[in-house]
């Protein structure tokens, strides 16, 4: 931890050259506890929060002047005037666990006196997770328990002999095993995959798709999803600009 927490500080602090001095570690303030451990958390309760309480046992004010965490998952609170000595204070560490199944340890780093002073405190637990609906990661449905990330994919602009890959991915929302595989309309050989087999009642599954650009075929390509041998009503569209 030692290690890592040196390169963070590190890099916090490495954008700031016309500082008289290396950041040190404030002797100033003073926190009741530097890591807290929610515990287990239920991603479907949302936030959680915890108030770090210190105080300043130095002899000179200590002004907070910002907080880095490097996570969009930690918001944070902060007196904003100046702490005198003897004083006592709250920084405010919220943690969102949406979409963050398992455990986590994300570090806070409070920084003091124009940046020439940091604190190091922790927040960590294991998150719970909940069931998403299957539209928040396959947002198109194409029958027959069949949901897809795509609708149309498009690789862009291609000139000849060049070649892009992207993954489509999908889900299987029913409760048996779905045969699955994909059809390619008109013949277009410079569609490259290897249609999945089966995907378990409830799977989810990734096709990676090649695109090698022969300027031969059509820039619209029709792929036709087959769902236990009956193929889906609309198709997934392969789109590609020629330069």
């Amino acid at each position: 931890m030692k290690i890592i927490a040196s390169s963070v500080l590190f890099l916090l602090f490495s954008s700031f050259p016309l500082l008289a001095q290396e950041p040190r570690a404030s002797q100033s303030l003073q926190f009741e506890e530097r890591v807290f451990d929610f515990g287990e958390i239920k991603e479907q309760d949302g936030v959680v929060s915890h108030k770090f309480a210190f105080k300043n046992i130095g002899t000179e004010m200590v002004h907070i002047n910002g907080i880095s965490t490097g996570c969009g998952c930690v918001q944070y609170e902060f007196p904003k005037e100046p702490i005198r000595p003897g004083a006592s204070g709250i920084v405010k560490v919220d943690y969102d666990p949406a979409y963050r199944p398992g455990f986590f340890s994300k570090e806070v780093v409070v920084l003091s006196n124009n940046n020439t002073n940091y604190n190091r405190i922790w927040v960590k637990g294991t998150v719970i997770p909940c069931h998403h609906p299957i539209e928040e990661n396959y947002p198109y449905d194409y029958g027959s328990g069949l949901w897809m990330n795509f609708k149309v994919m498009l690789f862009g602009t291609m000139g000849e002999g060049n070649t892009k890959m992207m993954n489509l991915k999908f889900a299987n929302d029913t409760d048996k095993d779905m045969k699955l595989f994909f059809v390619v309309i008109g013949g277009n050989t410079d569609i490259k995959f290897t249609s999945p087999q089966t995907l378990k009642a409830g799977g989810e599954g990734v096709m990676p798709i090649a695109y090698h650009y022969s300027g031969r075929f059509p820039a619209i390509t029709h792929v036709y999803p087959v769902v236990n041998g009956k193929p889906a009503i609309i198709p997934l569209v392969i789109k590609v600009e020629t330069e």
